[in-house]
């Protein structure tokens, strides 16, 4: 059947010249009764005959057929029950319910819609006197307004509705029981609705959409399955690579504490030496006295050698307290080396602290 033979048996709910709507699919929650409410309050106070068209549409988010929609709203208004009527199987097309309201001899609309529908439903304006893409006007009123209940006088129009989103997922949760089930619907809808209807609704919606979403149910737990071994192997991954850092940064550690180690016990063996007794007078190479080789030239210059004085091919000189031998090996600071360009300092300290500077930096960024 098509939409227009469907819209000829709209029935007109007064003898005015204007029109009150109020347009959508709905639940049958409170929500929905709140905008049914402001509808019959707006067509009051302006005089103008009040319509609610409920959608013929039946889904996974419509779980509730037109015949239960219009008995829940026709329970809940009883004075009003002749303004609830329905329109097609699809969602209800605005643009052809003003057309046929112009048909009716209506000259001025007003529809009334939940806030978040507002600019969404503005459109309608932009076709009231002007053609449509087939060059048709569908309909030309004195005025056209698209409002939120929320700016009519109702009671209701400061209360926050239910959402049908929560009704539709807990009825899908396989956690949860009967009772939390219900106590989600109960609270959702009007207190005119009995707890026995309620229930009742609420099997049904479940059912039917237990009916129509299988498929794609299993479809989405596939993909979640996919997508949780996808960041398992992910994690395991970026685990074994930081499993490799550090071991290879603790192998790097071992190795410089093993370098270290060694360097210090090279240090240790690197120690200050006595000079041999024969470079000092008085020993049985050297004599005492003027024959002594005595090679000083400080204060003790040209005094005969006395025991214990430098002789022969050695020099004396103070560094600060300490002797050395000029010959191969000793550096002038009173320490003995074999290395002939050590000039007093630790063997290598600088090159082992940067070298442990650095490693130790590296370490420090793969153990993080």
């Amino acid at each position: 059947m098509l939409l227009r033979n469907i819209f000829e048996d709209l029935t007109r709910t007064g003898k005015g010249k204007a029109a009150v709507v109020g347009w959508g699919r709905g639940m049958g929650h409170k929500g929905h009764m709140f905008l049914a409410s402001s509808v019959i309050t707006q067509a009051k106070e302006s005089g103008a005959d009040p319509y609610f068209v409920v959608s013929r549409t039946v889904g996974k988010d419509d779980p509730i057929n037109p015949e239960e929609k219009l008995a829940i709203y026709k329970k809940v208004f009883p004075q009003s029950g002749h303004i609830f009527q329905t329109a097609t199987e699809e969602m209800p097309d605005l643009t052809r319910v003003l057309s046929k309201l112009q048909g009716l001899g209506y000259t001025d609309v007003t529809v009334v819609v939940g806030a978040d529908q507002v600019k969404a439903l503005s459109y309608v304006k932009n076709y009231n006197g002007k053609p449509d893409k087939s060059g048709n006007i569908p309909f030309s009123f004195n005025s056209l307004n698209v409002i939120s209940r929320q700016e009519t006088n109702d009671p209701s129009r400061d209360q926050e509705g239910p959402r049908a989103t929560p009704m539709r997922a807990v009825l899908m949760d396989p956690a949860k029981s009967e009772e939390e089930k219900f106590a989600v619907w109960r609270d959702a809808m009007n207190p005119e609705l009995s707890d026995e209807e309620v229930m009742d609704l609420m099997h049904k919606a479940e059912q039917r959409m237990r009916a129509m979403t299988p498929a794609k149910k299993g479809k989405v737990a596939e993909a979640r399955t996919s997508a949780a071994a996808k960041l398992s192997k992910a994690w395991d991954q970026q685990q074994q690579k930081s499993t490799a850092s550090r071991e290879r940064a603790e192998k790097a550690k071992a190795e410089f504490e093993k370098e270290w180690k060694a360097k210090q016990e090279k240090e240790k063996s690197v120690a200050e030496k006595m000079m041999p007794a024969s470079n000092f007078a008085g020993s049985k190479k050297n004599k005492l006295g003027p024959a002594g080789q005595w090679k000083n030239t400080g204060p003790s210059k040209n005094c005969p050698a006395r025991q214990g004085d430098l002789v022969g091919g050695a020099e004396e000189s103070f560094d600060g307290g300490s002797y050395a031998v000029n010959k191969p090996g000793y550096g002038g600071e009173g320490n003995y080396t074999a290395n002939p360009n050590w000039r007093g300092q630790n063997i290598g300290e600088n090159w082992v602290e940067d070298k442990a500077n650095a490693l130790a930096r590296l370490i420090e960024s793969q153990l993080k």
